[in-house]
C-alpha cells in the first residue's frame, strides 16, 4: 500500500463492497496517513505499549482509552445502546474522544490550512466538536427544537460527553426513560454531523425544521425496528415521544 500509495484507489482492496459509513472511515484514515512516510531503510520502533515489544490491538486500544481526557463517568458499555445502528455508536465513541475529522483536528493533523477551519454553519468561529454539536448558531440551536419536542427546558454543556449524560438524565433515573433519551441524542448528533458533511461535500443545505424533521423519522425508525411491538405511529411520536409510550 506504501509503495502504491495512501491516496490510491488500487491500494485499497476490500472482500465486499463497503458501506457508505465505512467509506466515510476510510476517507479518515487516508487523511490520517497522507503525511506518513515510510523508510525502507530504517529498523522498526519497538512497540512500548505492550511487554513483547510487538504490536497488539488490546495494546492499543488501552492507551487509545488512557488518552480518554473527558467525562470518565462515560464508558464503552454506557455508550453501547441496542437500539442504535453500531456505526451510529462508533460514530459517537469517536466524537467522545474527539476523534472526527472536524476542521481543527484537521488543522492539527496539517491536512488543511489556518483559514480554512471556519465552521460550515456560517458563524465564522472554529469548528470544534463542542463548537458544532453545541454551540453553533446552527448546529447548535437545533438542541432548542429538541429540547421543546420533548418538553423540557435544559442549559446547554460546553463538553460533549458531560452533554450526553446531562441529556440522558433530564427525564430522572427510569431506564426506558433514559433509553429513550440516548437515543434521541444519537440520531441527534448524527443527524448534525451527516448535514455538515453534506454542506462541505454535496453542497446542500437543509433548514434548522429540516434537520429536526430528520432527528423524529430516525429515532422512529430505529425504535420500531428494534421493537416491532412498540404501540405508536409516526405522527404520534412526531408530536410527543414519551405521551405516545406512556412514559411521560
Amino acid at each position: 500500500m506504501c509503495s502504491l500509495g495512501w491516496g490510491l484507489d488500487g491500494a485499497w482492496l476490500w472482500r465486499r463492497r463497503l458501506f457508505a459509513w465505512e467509506e466515510e472511515l476510510v476517507g479518515d484514515l487516508r487523511l490520517l496517513l497522507e503525511n506518513i512516510n515510510l523508510h525502507v531503510t530504517r529498523n522498526d520502533r519497538l512497540w512500548r505499549l505492550d511487554s513483547s515489544s510487538s504490536y497488539t490491538v488490546r495494546s492499543a486500544y488501552k492507551f487509545l482509552n488512557e488518552q480518554f481526557h473527558i467525562a470518565s463517568e462515560v464508558q464503552l458499555p454506557f455508550i453501547s445502546h441496542k437500539d442504535v445502528p453500531l456505526k451510529v455508536v462508533l460514530f459517537a465513541w469517536r466524537l467522545f474522544r474527539d476523534r472526527l475529522s472536524t476542521k481543527d483536528n484537521l488543522f492539527r493533523r496539517r491536512i488543511i490550512d489556518v483559514d480554512a477551519q471556519s465552521c460550515v454553519g456560517g458563524c465564522g468561529l472554529v469548528e470544534t466538536s463542542p463548537h458544532l454539536f453545541l454551540h453553533c448558531t446552527f448546529f447548535g440551536s437545533v438542541w432548542n427544537h429538541i429540547y421543546q419536542w420533548v418538553d423540557v427546558s435544559a442549559v446547554m454543556s460546553d463538553n460533549v460527553a458531560y452533554h450526553f449524560l446531562q441529556f440522558s438524565h433530564i427525564g430522572g433515573a427510569v431506564k426506558s426513560r433514559q433509553s429513550i433519551w440516548q437515543v434521541i441524542w444519537f440520531a441527534t448528533t448524527w443527524e448534525l454531523w451527516k448535514e455538515r458533511n453534506n454542506r462541505i461535500f454535496n453542497t446542500l443545505e437543509s433548514s434548522i425544521s429540516q434537520v429536526v424533521d430528520k432527528i423524529k423519522a430516525a429515532t422512529f425508525r430505529w425504535l420500531k425496528a428494534r421493537i416491532v411491538s412498540l404501540p405508536f405511529n409516526y405522527h404520534g411520536w412526531w408530536l410527543n415521544p414519551f405521551t405516545i409510550l406512556g412514559i411521560g
